[in-house]
């Protein structure tokens, strides 16, 4: 449990405290009335997204914390007795946000994709089989073992030498990556001559 709440809080540090100035921006438009502080909205926004216990699901944390923050509007607005005309007038104003993926993550996605594919195509013909009809038709190790007359045991260390294996070439794909954007970003170079 400690573990799970220490990799929600490193998750909200590396994907949603950066996204503050953004928030606080955004924070503004609800805010024109004067009765309510922006940085208290932004802060209840933050509040409330640690607190998220489904956060592993969240495929879009930018959407998700704009959400959040809209919804901590929107509870400040009810919360009041008196409502202004303004107040109410922005919220209609302000536009849905668009949840979909951008072209970058769509096509991220489709890199780690084929990176998948190409390292399940380098495994043995028994073993890409095995992990094939257990990670996309999703059959159990005994159906395998049955449909391909081997016993589970079998059955089993495939799956974990076919498991290690991609793991292993998807982890080695973002380590290079990773290298790539640090020696593209101004900080990587500046880290770099430090290091020199």
């Amino acid at each position: 449990m400690a573990q799970d709440d220490e990799d929600r809080r490193a998750w909200f540090r590396r994907e949603i405290l950066p996204l503050e100035p953004e928030l606080l921006a955004y924070a503004r438009r609800f805010c024109r009335d004067g009765q309510t502080d922006p940085e208290d909205l932004v802060h209840d926004a933050f509040a409330r997204a640690i607190a998220c216990k489904t956060w592993r699901e969240i495929g879009n944390p930018a959407a998700f914390a704009t959400r959040v923050l809209r919804n901590c509007a929107l509870d400040a607005l009810r919360r009041r007795k008196v409502l202004t005309i303004t107040a109410v007038a922005d919220f209609d104003r302000i536009e849905p946000i668009d949840e979909a993926p951008g072209a970058q993550a769509i096509m991220e996605s489709r890199e780690a994709l084929q990176a998948l594919a190409d390292a399940i195509a380098e495994l043995p013909t028994q073993c890409r089989r095995v992990f094939t009809l257990r990670k996309v038709y999703n059959l159990s190790p005994d159906e395998i073992a049955g449909r391909m007359g081997l016993s589970v045991s079998t059955v089993e260390k495939h799956l974990v030498k076919g498991l290690r294996y991609c793991s292993d070439k998807l982890g080695r794909r973002s380590e290079r990556k990773s290298k790539v954007d640090e020696r593209r970003s101004w900080s990587g170079t500046r880290d770099q001559d430090a290091k020199r």
